[in-house]
């Protein structure tokens, strides 16, 4: 039984697309966290200003005379 456990540990098959699998999720969280920081602080404001901007251009009423 021991000398199962130990030939367990030592085989290291599969452990590069662990390692991978790591790391991609890692890429994935930071990309995901950069966006939403992006959205919410550097997008959005913007995105107000606009659409306050848009609302305060005068429009002609054309269809009264």
């Amino acid at each position: 039984m021991l000398n199962k456990i130990k030939g367990v540990m030592k085989d290291d098959r599969g452990s590069a697309f662990i390692e991978n699998g790591l790391w991609i999720i890692v890429v994935v969280l930071i990309v995901a966290g950069a966006g939403y920081t992006l959205a919410n602080k550097g997008i959005s404001p913007k995105l107000d200003n606009i659409q306050t901007t848009i609302k305060d251009v005068p429009v002609p009423d054309i269809g009264q005379q």
